[in-house]
Formats: structure tokens, sequence, C-alpha cells
């Protein structure tokens, strides 16, 4: 890893702090004093944006050098995830878990698909709009959006009257916390493989 690399390593890692110190305290303000803000106020609030502003800046750079060079993603993600080849056997073994990480979060990321395509909606509709006497519906729906849109299963402008009385219709929680989730498999995963397998030799 090159000075400047193992540079911005450590200013991130050391503005990750400041990062949280900075946002905990600013949730002691609400919007309306940050607003009309004066004196050491606002003097922490500029420096606050700053502080945020240069270290989002620097996720980025960080986050392309990682993907763009081999050597430092090696270098800097084995630290992270704990990945030690210090003779072959460990080499071999790191092969194994790496493999099996692989394979069981490529399962992961299936389900998850086919439940973010998936769309499921039981209701009932007044008696005057009853169908063959039937007054309960099961709308089933499948939709592969690659931009983000809001989803409504079986809503219809016709049937404002009707009671819902089971809706899915994607995952119910954000990408944000998906793609965090995955990340911590990923490192749980590996470790527990790398583990089982030392044990098992």
């Amino acid at each position: 890893m090159n000075k400047v690399d193992s540079a911005l390593v450590k200013v991130f890692m050391y503005g990750l702090p400041m990062v949280v110190i900075f946002t905990a305290f600013s949730y002691s303000y609400n919007t309306g004093i940050i607003d009309h803000a004066t004196g050491a106020a606002k003097f922490f609030n500029n420096l606050a944006g700053l502080v945020y502003a240069s270290w989002m800046a620097l996720s980025i750079i960080l986050s392309i050098r990682l993907m763009v060079s081999g050597t430092f993603r090696d270098q800097v993600l084995s630290r992270f995830t704990f990945i030690r080849e210090r003779d072959e056997r460990e080499v071999m073994l790191t092969g194994k878990a790496t493999r099996t990480t692989f394979l069981t979060t490529l399962a992961i990321l299936m389900f998850l698909f086919c439940l973010s395509c998936f769309q499921v909606s039981i209701y009932r509709v007044p008696t005057e709009q009853a169908v063959d006497g039937k007054i309960g519906f099961v709308t089933l729906g499948l939709t592969c959006n690659l931009m983000q849109v809001s989803k409504q299963v079986g809503a219809h402008a016709d049937e404002p009257r009707r009671q819902d009385i089971f809706t899915y219709s994607g995952l119910p929680v954000s990408s944000t916390a998906i793609i965090l989730g995955l990340i911590i498999w990923q490192i749980f995963s590996y470790n527990f493989t790398m583990r089982r397998l030392t044990k098992d030799i």
C-alpha cells in the first residue's frame, strides 16, 4: 500500500468517530434552532457540514480505489474481514470458505430477488360490488422494476371502498438495510466457515 492510500485509509478511519460525534451532537438541536443559529452554534453547524462533505467525498474515493485497484483491495479488505493466509493450508481453507460464502450469498440474493418481484393482495369489497356473490378476492402480481418506483398491489381508482386484509408489494426493508445486511453476512459467513473448516482438520 503506497503512502497516499495509507493516508486516505487513516483519515477515513480517524474521521469516522468525528462524524459519529458530530451526528450525535447535531441531533441535540432541532431544525428551527439550527436555521436561526448564531455564534458558536452556527460555527458548529458549518463545521459539521464541512466534516460530513469531506468524509463523504473520501468515502467515494476509497470505494472507487477498492474497485479498481486489486492490490489496495486485497490489503484493506483482507484486514477488514480478518482474512489470513500465512501458509498453504490457510490458502486452501480460504478458498473453500470463500466458495461457501459466495454460494450462500448468491442463494440469499436469489431469494431476495424473488421477494422483491412478488406482489400479493387479499381484500374485500362491499356487497354491492360482489362478483358472483363473492366479496373476498386475492390478487397476485409479478413485477420487475429496475428503477425505484412506488408499488401498490391491486390499487385501482374504481375500487376506493375495498378493505385490505393483507398486502405485500415487495421487501419491507430499504435497499440500505439490505446492502448493510449483506456486508455483515459476507464477513460473518466467511469467518464462521473458516473456523468450522479449521476445527475439522
